[in-house]
């Protein structure tokens, strides 16, 4: 069969169209559209008029184009949607101008698909703890020989610390903003105990456009190499270098950077600080990132 969903975040729009069967995914089509959807939240609790005009039009647009290969188009909302205190005007909008229904996820629901889709593929052996840093929340997941067993959600992400920490973008960043905004992500991950994750020996898998990107930054590609990127490595110092580059350039200087999308150039110091305020936290001195989340889990569901 084929297959299409939509994950709206808070930062992006992504869809994946695939054929499914037996549990086996063939990719046909995957993209994003930025539309920072949860742009403002952190202040004001409520989803902008503007920001979910764009993204209405976004999901338009996919469904439209997924229609024309199946009829089986599942849309998901999670962080922004599920906080939001207007999400019911969103959600109402997209049903009335594209006759689609959202289904918001709880934090708990939107782990265990994204741990089942990270790990489809890996040859898990022992334990493992998955991470996936979104626009809004970051979702922790334990598991071993590749069966789920504990989560946890955390209300941050890449737009949310950046309108936090990183507000001025047109001149370099102090570094002392972004050991603050490590320092408040980890304390975020104290409190939610998170700590209760470390394994060893451990397989740690990082999921999300911000270990991607970084894996991208890191691997020179010009466009979206998923035979690179899926199964790379990243270690702790690679999130360290790239830190400190993003922090010396302004956001148009960090928009030339080969690997990273422009339209994340303004957010990607904030994904670096969750990702490496994870792996400290973890003790994981290195991470493998899937390309796979969400989205792939969803596909695979009910199979």
């Amino acid at each position: 069969m084929i297959r299409t969903v939509i994950d709206i975040g808070s930062n992006s729009i992504k869809m994946r169209i695939a054929k499914v069967r037996k549990g086996h995914v063939i990719v046909l089509r995957d993209e994003t559209e930025v539309v920072r959807l949860g742009r403002g939240m952190s202040s004001t609790g409520m989803l902008r008029d503007e920001s979910m005009r764009i993204s209405c039009d976004a999901v338009a647009r996919m469904s439209e184009r997924a229609r024309k290969f199946t009829d089986d188009i599942f849309v998901v909302g999670t962080m922004a949607l599920r906080t939001a205190l207007n999400s019911d005007t969103f959600i109402k909008m997209v049903k009335d101008k594209c006759g689609i229904d959202i289904h918001v996820f709880s934090g708990d629901e939107e782990a265990r698909y994204s741990w089942l889709g990270a790990v489809e593929g890996f040859n898990l052996e022992g334990e493992a703890v998955m991470f996936d840093s979104g626009g809004g929340s970051t979702e922790f997941v334990s598991g071993f020989k590749g069966q789920m067993k504990e989560s946890v959600s955390v209300p941050i992400g890449a737009v949310n610390l950046s309108e936090r920490f990183f507000l001025v973008q047109d001149k370099p960043i102090k570094g002392s903003s972004y050991n603050h905004a490590i320092e408040y992500v980890t304390k975020l991950f104290r409190e939610n105990d998170i700590e209760r994750f470390r394994v060893s020996p451990c397989e740690f898998i990082g999921v999300g456009g911000g270990v991607v990107t970084m894996s991208g930054v890191k691997h020179a590609c010009e466009n979206f190499m998923p035979s690179t990127l899926h199964g790379s490595i990243l270690t702790q110092r690679d999130i360290v270098r790239q830190i400190q580059m993003y922090s010396l350039l302004t956001l148009k200087e960090r928009q030339n950077i080969i690997g990273l999308p422009a339209s994340r150039a303004d957010v990607i110091l904030g994904s670096s600080c969750i990702i490496l305020s994870a792996m400290r936290i973890l003790n994981a001195e290195t991470l493998m990132v899937s390309i796979n989340g969400l989205r792939h889990g969803l596909l695979l569901r009910d199979i």
